[in-house]
């Protein structure tokens, strides 16, 4: 038995990350993994963390080694059995997109004070948040935007959504780095819902979505064709109702 390596923060993160994309299919049996270079690219992480991760991967018998080759899936690899987590990320992506850009919009037109609060008090906890203290606060305040709309229908789609959303900011924080720039792109949501400007609210969602698609772009191949579709709704105007003073 090979016995599990010691892991850094950072290889051991990527280590989750990788796994996660075995576990629940995105990576298939058999399938051949992206070499060093693109991994280490992707995540802004050493050569030698990604081979820290796929040791401890090959330790837990998810992946195997082949020399000159690369690193490929085994057969043996568990595989979650639930329904949504089978689903290919980018489909939840774009039904992310779907839902939380006019949301935002909405959230800017309908919001209340206590609405705000809500979301200042998430907000808040993001900066000194890890783990998954920091999922859940990012996932409570894009919650919390939907409940801010005032469409109760709207609402319920996206709250039905939570483990899917949470699964793609799991998946977005491991690889991301560092949290400033998500921190910053949940603050200019803010500000734009506070001071009711529906299009930069909408465009502000689109933007935190696209860039999530975009660091899920090659460990996760068919996210790509999120691309087009987050280009054609960041024309969208929001609603009629709502008057920003950018428009």
């Amino acid at each position: 038995m090979v016995s599990k390596p010691l892991l850094t923060k950072r290889s051991s993160q990527v280590a989750e990350y990788l796994e996660a994309l075995i576990t629940q299919n995105v990576y298939h049996s058999g399938d051949k993994l992206p070499s060093l270079h693109e991994m280490a690219k992707l995540l802004k992480a050493s050569q030698s963390t990604i081979r820290e991760a796929l040791a401890a991967l090959q330790a837990q018998d998810l992946i195997d080694a082949r020399h000159g080759i690369g690193y490929f899936v085994k057969p043996t690899a568990r595989v979650a059995e639930d329904f949504w987590h089978a689903r290919d990320l980018g489909e939840v992506l774009f039904v992310r997109t779907l839902l939380e850009v006019p949301a935002a919009a909405l959230a800017a037109q309908n919001r209340t004070a206590d609405d705000l609060e809500h979301l200042r008090e998430f907000l808040e906890l993001m900066p000194a948040a890890s783990g998954k203290e920091a999922i859940a606060a990012d996932l409570a305040f894009h919650l919390a935007v939907g409940e801010a709309t005032k469409n109760r229908a709207l609402h319920d789609v996206i709250q039905s959504m939570a483990p899917q959303m949470r699964e793609t900011m799991r998946m977005s924080r491991a690889i991301a780095g560092t949290h400033s720039a998500l921190y910053h792109k949940h603050l200019a949501l803010y500000d734009a819902i506070a001071n009711r400007q529906c299009q930069q609210a909408a465009q502000s969602m689109h933007d935190h979505l696209h860039d999530t698609a975009e660091r899920l772009k090659i460990l996760v191949p068919q996210s790509w064709a999120i691309g087009p579709a987050l280009r054609s709704l960041a024309e969208w105007r929001g609603v009629s109702a709502c008057s920003d003073e950018d428009r």
